[in-house]
This record gives C-alpha cells, structure tokens and sequence, in this order.
C-alpha cells in the first residue's frame, strides 16, 4: 500500500511539474509575440480617404462587419473577454478621441494587417478577415470613423491569460494574434459591383464571415471562443437540399433557423446580420448555395 501511495504521489508530482513546465514555456512563448515587431508594409490611402463615401464605411462599421460588436454602439470600446483563464481583453476607442493621433496609414494597417503603431501584433483584432476588404471599403470605414462624435474613454490594459498563452503556443488559438498569420505582400482584394450575384455574395461572406464559419465555410468551434458559445454552423449551404434563398433570408431576418425555429445563438450577431439588405442577402444566397 505505502508503495501504491507512494507511486500516487510521484505521478501527481510528475503531471504538476509537467504542467507547470509547459505553462512556463508558453507564457515565454506567447509573451515574446506579443511584443515582437513586425515590418509595417505601406498602404497609401489618404486620398481615397477624402474621396471616400462615408455612408459605405458607416454600413461596413455598423452592419457588414459588426465592429459595433467589440467596439460598442458608440465605438468607444468595449469588453470582449473578461476571464481569469483566458484573460482580459477590452477593445480600443475608435472614436477621434481614440484615434486622433492615428494617421489613415496607422489605422488601415490596424484594420487589415492587425499591427499597432509600433508594428506591434493587435490582440483578437480580426484583421484575418477585414485582409480581404476592397480599398475603397477600407478607405470608407476610415473615413466614417473621422465622422463619428468624439467619446474620451480608456480601455484598460489587455492581459492574456495562462488558458489562452498555451492554446496559443500550442497552434489551437491563432486568432488571439492573427497578424502572425497574415500574408502582408498580398494585394488588396478586387470589389466586385454591389448587386445581388455571387460575386458580391463571395466578397461579403469572405470579409464578413470567415473568421468564425472557417476558411472553407465549414463551421466548427470557434478558435479561442468562451465555453459557452456554440459552435459555428456550417454554411455551404448548396450541400443541404432543404435550403432555399426564401428560407436562408428569413432566417437572417429572424434570428431562427428557417429549417427547425431554433434561435440563432452567440456569437452569431443576430441584431446586424438582420439589417442587411435584400441586395446584401440575395448575394450571399447566391454564393453561399454554390457550396457543397
């Protein structure tokens, strides 16, 4: 018996060594990327800034890419995660009392390349998908953010707890950083006319959607999400016969599935993916059904 306890005793002090040596080695890990610079590549879009349509940006912020999500109504920021294990994660100000000081280069590097002033990895901003914005949807949201009215309020300091350090270094959270991943020589995506095709459909689904449906549109748990959010649904719809446009555009109206009335759950943002228009829908339908 003394022996069996023994033998309990050196495991348990294995399994705590072990883990306490796989912690260290990911706190290291994941602290050396969140200060590592990276080589900021240029985007010259001032003057398709001033020429921007502002009305456009305000869609994109407040509907097609729900920055309202994180940033708040008034995009003065807001909590996007605030958990011992995982950590603490306010988003910034994005009102010009935020980013006054911040140049149209600074923030379109920040929106589609994920990096700070200092060439600095932005954390959980999800640049993997505003990457595949046009250039004049980006200078549109530029310039609405100018347009907005000025709220003074600081984030706190973001921390990065030990849960999300070692998902991190062990691959399974690439989206705590994702300009790590980001491809940074690529061009800007081509925009296609906003009209009800499948083009269109493509470029809004790839902007828009992605980052939680997966590249592929193949759903799946959504990498790093809290316990409590459901994992995405895929949505290559054309691969389920019972779809149709009628079902998949009153589904978005409702928030409730169109083939069984259940509700739609967190993250989905029900509330914005309602506001799209019939154009908006009509193309995502047409894309999204292509799919198998």
């Amino acid at each position: 018996m003394r022996k069996l306890l023994r033998g309990g005793v050196a495991a348990v002090v294995l399994l705590v060594a072990s883990a306490a040596a796989v912690l260290g080695w990911a706190w290291v890990e994941t602290g050396t990327a969140l200060v590592r610079h990276h080589e900021r590549p240029a985007i010259d879009l001032a003057d398709a800034v001033r020429s921007a349509p502002v009305a456009l940006g305000e869609r994109i912020v407040r509907v097609r890419n729900g920055c309202v999500d994180c940033h708040g109504r008034d995009l003065s920021g807001g909590t996007v995660v605030d958990d011992a294990l995982v950590g603490s994660v306010h988003a910034p100000n994005l009102t010009p009392a935020g980013i006054g000081e911040w140049s149209d280069e600074d923030l379109a590097i920040a929106i589609r390349f994920g990096l700070d002033r200092d060439g600095r990895a932005l954390v959980v901003m999800p640049s993997h998908e505003y990457q595949h914005l046009g250039r004049e949807d980006l200078a549109s949201v530029i310039a609405y953010l100018r347009t907005v009215p000025a709220v003074p309020r600081d984030a706190p300091p973001i921390r990065v707890g030990p849960l999300a350090r070692v998902l991190y270094a062990t691959g399974q959270l690439p989206t705590l950083l994702p300009a790590e991943t980001i491809d940074r020589t690529r061009d800007f995506a081509s925009k296609p006319p906003e009209a009800a095709t499948a083009e269109f459909g493509r470029y809004l689904v790839t902007s828009g959607c992605s980052g939680c449906h997966g590249a592929e549109l193949r759903g799946g748990r959504i990498p790093g999400a809290p316990p409590d959010w459901a994992p995405a649904s895929p949505i290559r719809l054309g691969a389920d016969p019972r779809w149709t446009e009628d079902g998949f555009v009153r589904t978005l109206r409702s928030g409730r599935s169109a083939l069984d009335e259940r509700a739609l759950r967190a993250p989905m943002p029900v509330e914005l993916v309602s506001k799209l228009s019939d154009t908006e829908m009509s193309a995502m339908w047409k894309y999204l059904s292509t799919l198998r």
